[in-house]
């Protein structure tokens, strides 16, 4: 027998469930439609689930009438359902041959899946871009499409109790202030940072990356609108104190050079990566942060900024654009077992409004940055007015309007732009602030 084809097997599952339609439930925690080998049998499962999903009882009967509603009676014969039905097959058996079903489809897919990675690497430079990263999207699509059966969560309980004795559930920031409102960055989680242009988002972003990667966790930056020679001048005035006109300039004194030297040490030991491809497309983003995950050890990635990665050639909407990538960015945080920041702009209608200070409404592009984030972090860079001129001031205020892991909160913080980075005060005054925290 073919172990990749048994079409025996999988009418007996569809006769199973027209036995017993109940099992119909069970059966569609372990196979899709694509682990059936033979189309008729693929169209009679997808309508037997339609069918369930109506609250309906999927039996020959019910299932035809489905197909003639939705105008594909010619993908099964009429007389094909109740063939089907009078195979002899018991609702008991039901999750048995769901398994065979099942494994027979995961072994196909297999073969296919091998069959286009020998295509890849026999077309070498033809294939254009990362063939190691176009194989690895292969795979990466052969495990979304497959299912396993649920489990009880008790037994989730010895893992679970393993994790909390022996791994650290959060890295801190650089920021006391945001750890007590967050925790830090969590694994498998996606955090969402905006601010207005020139509020410091890239600075956050690079800011905790360098923090990371210094804890010697291995940190991806997808940096879309500076390089990564803009970015090593920045870390170096960051780390080191180096004024940030001095470094563009190239204006240093001894004492700068010194430090430049320093900082040329202390970077050259990151485990920090930069991809700084103008006009990048999200399938470069996630190829990036796969070939670092294959390194080992990634603890973070950050897109810096999600508004200037690329839509696709023949793209309808960018919001649907933008709504796909965040939820593919807490889908690739998962997968990947990292920590996912993304940074966009704020919409520019709240400066227009009463106060200036941001809501997470501001969010611009879509409200999937809202939803899939398992915290958002607002930036704000309040202003004051002095003989009638408005001055940028140098607090930089967090706001966490959302935070799945805990209480949502406010802080304020210090904006040093000419070092390209942001500080605890020396003197907290923020109503939120927990004695000793600081």
């Amino acid at each position: 027998m073919d172990m990749q084809y048994d079409p025996m097997t999988e009418q007996y599952l569809l006769g199973s469930i027209f036995a017993d339609p109940a099992r119909v439930w069970e059966v569609r925690q372990i196979v899709r439609t694509s682990d059936f080998a033979v189309p008729r049998n693929a169209t009679l499962y997808e309508a037997v689930c339609a069918v369930a999903d109506l609250s309906r009882l999927p039996s020959p009967v019910s299932v035809n009438d489905w197909l003639v509603q939705v105008g594909r009676a010619h993908e099964v014969p009429v007389e094909y359902a109740h063939e089907v039905d009078g195979v002899g097959a018991y609702g008991y058996q039901a999750m048995q041959y769901a398994d065979i079903v099942r494994r027979h489809g995961e072994r196909r897919k297999l073969a296919e899946a091998a069959d286009a990675i020998r295509e890849l690497a026999a077309s070498g430079d033809d294939a254009g871009g990362d063939i190691i990263e176009k194989a690895s999207g292969i795979l990466s699509d052969l495990r979304g499409g497959t299912l396993r059966q649920s489990r009880p969560i008790g037994q989730v309980g010895a893992d679970v109790i393993m994790e909390m004795r022996e791994q650290v559930p959060h890295t801190p920031t650089p920021w006391p202030s945001l750890n007590a409102i967050i925790g830090g960055i969590k694994p498998g989680a996606m955090y969402t940072v905006a601010g207005r242009s020139g509020g410091g988002k890239s600075i956050f972003g690079l800011q905790l990356a360098q923090h990371v990667a210094e804890t010697g966790g291995r940190v991806g930056y997808v940096s879309l609108e500076m390089t990564e020679k803009d970015l090593w001048k920045r870390l170096a005035s960051m780390m080191q104190g180096i004024h940030q006109s001095a470094l563009q300039h190239h204006q240093l004194t001894e004492r700068g050079w010194l430090a430049v030297k320093e900082a040329e040490s202390a970077i050259g030991g990151l485990p920090l990566e930069v991809y700084d491809r103008a006009g990048a497309s999200w399938e470069d983003v996630t190829g990036f942060a796969r070939a670092l995950h294959r390194k080992g050890d990634l603890r973070l990635l950050v897109v810096d900024y999600l508004g200037l990665v690329k839509s696709p050639a023949g793209s309808r909407s960018r919001s649907q654009d933008l709504e796909g990538w965040a939820n593919d960015a807490k889908a690739l945080a998962k997968d990947l077992d990292c920590a996912v920041v993304l940074l966009e702009q704020l919409n520019r209608d709240s400066t227009g409004r009463k106060s200036p200070r941001p809501v997470v409404t501001d969010l611009r592009g879509t409200a999937a940055l809202e939803h899939a984030a398992d915290a958002i972090v607002l930036l704000h860079r309040p202003e004051k007015r002095i003989n009638g001129k408005s001055h940028m001031t140098t607090d930089i205020e967090f706001i966490v309007p959302k935070n799945r892991q805990g209480t949502t909160g406010e802080r304020t913080l210090r904006f040093e732009g000419e070092y390209a980075r942001i500080v605890q005060k020396t003197e907290e005054n923020t109503p939120l602030i927990e004695a000793g925290e600081v």
